[in-house]
C-alpha cells in the first residue's frame, strides 16, 4: 500500500508540474527571463511562507531558504530541491502535504498553502529552480568578495611601499624600527627613551629564560660599554638551556599540554596520558636547538610519518601534541567520543598553526569566516584516517591511550622476540598450584577433588570409597584417582627426588571418560628434560612400562597430561610410581589416599600447566631469564602519539574521506568530502596517494605560500616580547578577531622569518635588537613559573636541569615548568597565579590581581622557606648591614638599594627573614620593568 501510494504521489506532482509548465515558462520569458521570474514570484514567496523558519539563524531542520547554497545542501533530510525534478525535491512533497511527516508549513503557521502558491513553486522546480541569488555568493559566513579581500588571507606584502614608512638613509633595508617612528611622528607622539642598562638585561633575561639575571651578569653588562655589548647578551641567552624551558613554556599554553588528567588517578592507569612528559621535553628541545618552525610543524603533524622513511623517535613524540587533547574520555556514546577526539585536533591545528576557528565550522558553515561545513569535513579526513587509541573500550568505560614503543624497525622486531619468548617461559613456569578441596562433590560421599583458585573445573579426583563412582559421564574405579586438563592447558603431576642415583619411573594412563574428548597427549620429564612422550586414544589405556632415570637430590621427574586435537576434555585415571635401587618406594595414589595434598606435599605436587614446578635450578634458570628479558621491555622508552589508520573496529578503520556530519550529528550523515584544505585558502589542494594525508597536510601548512602560517607565529613571537601581539587575538585572525594594528610591520616580520630559514631565534635577535624593544616602559607582571623560579634562583636551589617526568610537589627544586600539570585540578599554584588552562588553547594568559596571591606569598611554606634560606645566606654574608642589605637586593632585585632601605634593613634588627620576605611580596619584585 505505501509503494502505490508513493506512485501515485509522484505521479500527482509530475502531472501537477506538467500541467503548468508551459504558461509559466512562457510567462518567464515574456517578462524578461528566469531571473526576474524568481524575483518577481518565486522568492516573494519564500519571504513570505518560509523565511521565518528557513533563514539567517533560523534554521530549523539544518533547512536555510534565503539563499540558493541553502537549499542546495538541504537539512537534515538531505538536499530540498532536485532541480528539474518536483516530484524528487522534498520541497514539494512538503508543501504538497502528501506527507503527514513532511507537512510544511505546519498547522500552526498557517496550515497547507493556496493551490496556485503551490502550482508556482512546483513550475519554478520543473524549470531547474533558476535562483539569481548565486550572484550574491557567501563562502561560510563571507561573500566571496569579502573573502578574497581578508587581510588574513592575502600574501605576503613582500615589497614594501618605502614611502611610508621611508628607508633609513645610508640602510639599504628596513628594520623594525622604520615601521614605528613615522606613525610616532604623524601622531606627534615622542618616542620613550632607551631603557637603562640594569633593567634592559633583566627585561631581556627574564624575556629568554623566565630567570632573572645574577649580579654579576648585571654588573659585566653595566660594565660593558661596547656597542654589541647587548647583542652579546641576546646570543649568550639564546644559547643557555633554559631558553628552552620558557618558550616551550610558550607554546605549551597553546596546545593545551596537561602531565596529567585526573588528580584521582594521577599516573596509574593507561587512562592516562602517562607519556605526556615526552612531548614537553621535546618542545624544549626544539626550541633550544632552534628546530625552523616548519620543520617544528611538520614534525608534530606528521612526525610518525617521517619516521618510517628515516628512523627518528624524536619525530614519533612529535605528534604527542594530538594526544593530549581535551574530550569527553568518560562519555558512554563512544561515535561521539571519535568525533569529540577529532574536532579537539582540527581545532588545535588551525587555531595554533594558523589563526582561524574551523571548529566552528562542525555542525555548519561559519557563521563569520569563509570556511564551509566541507572545509571542516575535508580536514576531519585526515584525522579520521590517524588515531592516538588502539581501539574503544567498553561503553561505561573510559578509553585507554595508545602507548607506542620508540623504537627502530629492528629494534621493534627484537622487542617482539624477546615478547614471544617471555610468554615461552610463562608457559612453562605456570605453576598455578591446587588451593580447593572440596569433598563429597555433587553428594558423592568419599569423592575429593582439587582445583585452581577461581576455576570452575577441578583437576584432580580421588575416590577413596571401596565402590567405583560415577557422576556425569566419568567413571572412576575404586581407591582411585583421575587428573582433568582443560582445553588448553595440561596438568602436571611432580615428584621431587629426596636421593641420588638411578630410580624408575612407572606410569599407567587410562581414559576414565570415553564419551567426551578425544583422547591426551602425555609426556615425562626429568629436570625439565623430555624422556618419552606419546597419545592416549579416546576410551584407550596406556602403561608408559618403567624408565630408568638418573637423578640426584632435589631433581624434579614430572608427568604432563595434556589435551590433543579438538580436546574439550577427558578425566584421566593416573597411576604413577617411582622405585629407587635401595627399595625406596614412592607412589602418587597412596600419598594421595593416605591424605597427601596434591598442592602442599613435599614430594608429590600437582599443578595446572606444563611448568617446572618443584625444579628449583631450572626454574631459578627460567624466571631468571624472564626477568631480565622483562626488565629489557619495561626499560624500552614508550609514547603517547599520533599513528597511521582510522581506529580499528570503526567507520573509520583504515584510511578514508568523511563525510559530512550534518547538524554536527555522527548518526545524520551527508555527502563524502575529499580530504583537503580549505578552499579559499587553497589554490590547488595537496595530492594524497598513500595514508592518512597528513603529511600532505603538514606541508600545505608549514608553506612559505600560505598566507597564514608565518603572520600567526611572528605575532605570538612579538606579543610575548611586548605583552601584546600586532594582532590582539592570536588564535584569531578572522572576522571576529582584531586587525593587525600594523599591518606593514606584521608582513615584514612575516617574511623575514621565511628568509631566516624560519628560525625562532633569528626572529628573537630581529626584535630584541631593535630600538623598540630597548625602551622604556615595559612592564608586565612575573608569570606563575618566572615567580617561582626566581625565589629558587635567588636562593641558588634551583636545579637546571631539564627533561624527565613531572614531579608533585611544589616544593622540589625543580623549574615549574616539571611540577605537573592535572588538568582536573584547578587549585593549584599554577591556578592561582594565572597559568595557563591545560583544558584550553590558550592565546595569551589572563592578568589578575586578587588577593588570595598576596595571601599565598605570605603564608605559603613555599616562599616563607625560600625567605628562611635568604635569611641564611644573608648571615653568611661579610660586612656591616649595608653590605648585606646590598647583597640581597643585588640577589632579589638587581639594583642597589637606596639610603632609605638600608635604614629600613637596621631598622629590622636582624630580622632578616621577615625583611627578605617584604622584598619577596613587593610588586617591584613580582614586575618587570
Amino acid at each position: 500500500m505505501r509503494r502505490i501510494l508513493s506512485i501515485l504521489t509522484a505521479s500527482s506532482l509530475a502531472a501537477l508540474a506538467v500541467s503548468s509548465t508551459t504558461p509559466a515558462a512562457a510567462a518567464a520569458a515574456a517578462r524578461g527571463g528566469d531571473a526576474v521570474f524568481f524575483e518577481s514570484r518565486i522568492r516573494p514567496l519564500l519571504v513570505e511562507h518560509c523565511y521565518e523558519c528557513h533563514s539567517g539563524e533560523r534554521t530549523k531542520g539544518g533547512l536555510a531558504l534565503d539563499t540558493k547554497r541553502g537549499w542546495e545542501m538541504g537539512g537534515d533530510s538531505g538536499p530540498a530541491i532536485i532541480p528539474g525534478k518536483p516530484e524528487e525535491s522534498l520541497l514539494i512533497k512538503a508543501i504538497s502535504y502528501h506527507d503527514k511527516d513532511l507537512a510544511m508549513p505546519p498547522k500552526k503557521k498557517g496550515g497547507k498553502l493556496p493551490d496556485e502558491t503551490i502550482r508556482m513553486l512546483t513550475e519554478w522546480v520543473m524549470m531547474g529552480a533558476p535562483d539569481p541569488r548565486v550572484l550574491e555568493p557567501k563562502v561560510g559566513g563571507m561573500t566571496a568578495a569579502e573573502a578574497k579581500s581578508w587581510w588574513a588571507f592575502q600574501p605576503l606584502t613582500k615589497k614594501v611601499d618605502f614611502q611610508a614608512p621611508r628607508a633609513v638613509e645610508n640602510r639599504p633595508s628596513l628594520s623594525i624600527d622604520d615601521f614605528i617612528k613615522e606613525p610616532l611622528a604623524e601622531a606627534k607622539i615622542t618616542p620613550a627613551p632607551p631603557a637603562d642598562r640594569r633593567t634592559l638585561i633583566r627585561r631581556a633575561t627574564y624575556d629568554l629564560t623566565g630567570l632573572p639575571p645574577t649580579p654579576e651578569e648585571v654588573a659585566a653588562f653595566v660594565a660593558d660599554q661596547s656597542p654589541d655589548a647587548f647583542g652579546k647578551i641576546v646570543e649568550r641567552l639564546l644559547a643557555s638551556p633554559q631558553y628552552g624551558v620558557q618558550w616551550g613554556r610558550h607554546w605549551l599554553d597553546v596546545v593545551r599540554y596537561a602531565d596529567s588528567l585526573d588528580a584521582r588517578y594521577y599516573r596509574k592507569v593507561d587512562g592516562d596520558m602517562l607519556d605526556a612528559w615526552r612531548y614537553r621535553d621535546w618542545v624544549v628541545s626544539a626550541f633550544n636547538r632552534d628546530l625552523p618552525y616548519d620543520q617544528f610543524i611538520t614534525h608534530q603533524l606528521a612526525g610518525d610519518i617521517l619516521a618510517t622513511r628515516e628512523w627518528d623517535e624524536e619525530k614519533v613524540i612529535a605528534t604527542g601534541m594530538y594526544a593530549i587533547g581535551e574530550w569527553g574520555n568518560g562519555d558512554a556514546d563512544k561515535e561521539k567520543i571519535h568525533t569529540d577526539i577529532v574536532d579537539d585536533q582540527i581545532d588545535v591545528t588551525c587555531r595554533a598553526f594558523l589563526g582561524i576557528t574551523m571548529s566552528c565550522a562542525r555542525c555548519h558553515d561559519h557563521k563569520f569566516d569563509p570556511f564551509t561545513a566541507r572545509d571542516y569535513y575535508g580536514l576531519a579526513g585526515f584525522f579520521f584516517s590517524s588515531r592516538i587509541l588502539a581501539k574503544f573500550t567498553p561503553k561505561g568505560q573510559g578509553e585507554t591511550f595508545m602507548r607506542i614503543p620508540l623504537l627502530s624497525p629492528e629494534a621493534l622486531a627484537q622487542s617482539q622476540q624477546a615478547q614471544r619468548r617471555i610468554a615461552e617461559l610463562e608457559a612453562q613456569l605456570a605453576t598455578r598450584t591446587l588451593t580447593e578441596n572440596a569433598k563429597e562433590t555433587g553428594g558423592i560421599t568419599g569423592l575429593h577433588v582439587w582445583k585452581v583458585k577461581d576455576a570452575e573445573t577441578p583437576i584432580v579426583f580421588i575416590n577413596t570409597t571401596d565402590k567405583p563412582v560415577v557422576w556425569s559421564t566419568i567413571r572412576l574405579p575404586t581407591r582411585a584417582m583421575c587428573i582433568h586438563p582443560g582445553p588448553t592447558i595440561p596438568v602436571t603431576v611432580s615428584w621431587r627426588s629426596p636421593v641420588n642415583g638411578l630410580v624408575q619411573v612407572a606410569a599407567k594412563l587410562t581414559d576414565a571418560d570415553p564419551n567426551g574428548g578425544d583422547g591426551i597427549a602425555w609426556e615425562l620429564r626429568s629436570a625439565g628434560k623430555p624422556l618419552i612422550k606419546g597419545l592416549v586414544e579416546n576410551a584407550g589405556r596406556v602403561d608408559l612400562g618403567s624408565t630408568a632415570v638418573e637423578v640426584k637430590q632435589g631433581d624434579v621427574v614430572q608427568l604432563i597430561v595434556g589435551p590433543r586435537g579438538s580436546h574439550t576434555c577427558d578425566s584421566t585415571q593416573t597411576e604413577f610410581s617411582i622405585a629407587a635401587s635401595d627399595g625406596a618406594r614412592w607412589n602418587l595414589l597412596e600419598a594421595m589416599l593416605a591424605g597427601a595434598s596434591p598442592a602442599t606435599d613435599a614430594t608429590w605436587t600437582i599443578s595446572s600447566g606444563d611448568g617446572i614446578v618443584g625444579d628449583t635450578a631450572a626454574q631459578q634458570a627460567m624466571t631468571e631469564e624472564r626477568q631480565k628479558l622483562q626488565a629489557h621491555l619495561d626499560a624500552q622508552p614508550y609514547a603517547q602519539c599520533l599513528q597511521e589508520g582510522g581506529i580499528p573496529g570503526t567507520v573509520h578503520d583504515g584510511y578514508q574521506d568523511a563525510r559530512v556530519h550534518l547538524r554536527g550529528r555522527y548518526d545524520t550523515l551527508g555527502e563524502v568530502v575529499p580530504r583537503g584544505t580549505p578552499g579559499i585558502l587553497t589554490a590547488k589542494q595537496p595530492t594524497i596517494t598513500v595514508g592518512s594525508g597528513r603529511l600532505e597536510l603538514a606541508r600545505w601548512i608549514a608553506s612559505a605560500e600560505n598566507p597564514l602560517t608565518a603572520r600567526v607565529m611572528v605575532n605570538r613571537i612579538w606579543q610575548f616580547h611586548f605583552g601584546d601581539g600586532i594582532v590582539s587575538t592570536p588564535n584569531n585572525f578572522g572576522k571576529l578577531g582584531s586587525a593587525p594594528s600594523q599591518p606593514a610591520l606584521l608582513d615584514y616580520l612575516a617574511a623575514q622569518f621565511i628568509a631566516s630559514g624560519w628560525s625562532i631565534k633569528a626572529m628573537h635577535r630581529l626584535i630584541m635588537n631593535s630600538e623598540a624593544y630597548q625602551r622604556l616602559p615595559a612592564r608586565h607582571r612575573l608569570s606563575a613559573e618566572e615567580l617561582r623560579d626566581s625565589m629558587l634562583a635567588a636562593t641558588s636551589t634551583l636545579d637546571p636541569a631539564l627533561g624527565g617526568m613531572p614531579v608533585r610537589d611544589l616544593n622540589a627544586p625543580r623549574r615549574t615548568l616539571y611540577i605537573a600539570t592535572i588538568r582536573s585540578d584547578r587549585s593549584t599554584y599554577q591556578a592561582l597565579m594565572d597559568g595557563a588552562n591545560p583544558a584550553a588553547i590558550v592565546e595569551k594568559r589572563t592578568d589578575s590581581v586578587v588577593a588570595p596571591q598576596a595571601l599565598w606569598l605570605m603564608n605559603n611554606e613555599f616562599p616563607l622557606a625560600q625567605a628562611k634560606k635568604l635569611a641564611s645566606r644573608v648571615r653568611q654574608q661579610p660586612g656591616d648591614i649595608t653590605s648585606k642589605t646590598r647583597w640581597l637586593f643585588q640577589r632579589l632585585l638587581q639594583r642597589e638599594p637606596t639610603g632609605r632601605e638600608i635604614e629600613l634593613a637596621a631598622l629590622a634588627n636582624g630580622e632578616w627573614e621577615a625583611f627578605a620576605q617584604v622584598l619577596l611580596c613587593s610588586n617591584e619584585y613580582a614586575y618587570v620593568d
